[in-house]
């Protein structure tokens, strides 16, 4: 089952095309097991659907090779993941087997 993490537009305004994310305790990334826990997660949190709306649910799509942590799709120009746990962002060779 992929892992899951929560993003927003900065601040929340939906003309920032900047995201932000949602932060545990330790003030790292927050990781669920699934989308649908992310949602549960959101909605008892007092999260109205319309601001869901605007929200990202971004799903893993592999395992960082250099920590073992789960792969999200980069949001930088040019690279194809991004590891949250290394805080590193890779090229597709980089992570091919």
């Amino acid at each position: 089952m992929s892992k899951a993490v929560v993003a927003r537009p900065v601040d929340g305004i939906t003309i920032n095309t900047e995201l932000e994310f949602l932060l545990d305790d330790d003030g790292k990334i927050r990781m669920f097991d699934s989308p649908e826990q992310a949602k549960s997660f959101l909605f008892a949190a007092g999260v109205e659907p319309e601001e869901l709306r605007h929200m990202t649910i971004m799903e893993s799509c592999g395992i960082c090779r250099k920590c073992g942590s789960p792969l999200f799709k980069s949001l930088l120009p040019g690279y194809d993941y991004q590891c949250f746990t290394c805080d590193e962002d890779f090229y597709q060779f980089e992570q091919d087997t």
